[in-house]
């Protein structure tokens, strides 16, 4: 928070309302999924970052961790592994949070543009 204020930027999160519906997991693992706070989390940075006075914008989650940040190249086989990104067009690898990260900021800086964009003018 206190990097985006001082460089005057912003913070990109994915909207993850409805995740528990999209994942589907095994069953030792649902009881930590269900527990996951993400709208405790996304209220709780979005409270910080305005009182801040920094934007904070929420992004479509979809296809970020499987779509090539370079050629935007989406297939389930760019993340072959759960830690490893690998465009299968490219041929750009990185780590898979990374290359998400990347996904989430370009989206939100696409974004950012229609929401500074000022409003038309009547003629």
């Amino acid at each position: 928070m206190a990097v985006a204020e001082r460089t005057g930027r912003g913070i990109a999160l994915e909207e993850l309302h409805g995740i528990r519906d999209r994942v589907r997991l095994h069953r030792h693992q649902r009881a930590t999924q269900s527990s996951w706070p993400f709208h405790q989390l996304e209220r709780h940075i979005t409270y910080k970052a305005r009182r801040a006075g920094v934007p904070a914008l929420l992004v479509d989650a979809r296809y970020t961790s499987q779509m090539c940040p370079r050629c935007t190249h989406t297939s389930r086989s760019n993340r072959s592994t759960r830690d490893t990104s690998s465009c299968r067009r490219c041929g750009l690898a990185g780590p898979a949070d990374v290359v998400a990260a990347v996904n989430i900021r370009d989206r939100a800086r696409r974004a950012w543009v229609f929401v500074n964009m000022p409003l038309p003018t009547a003629a």
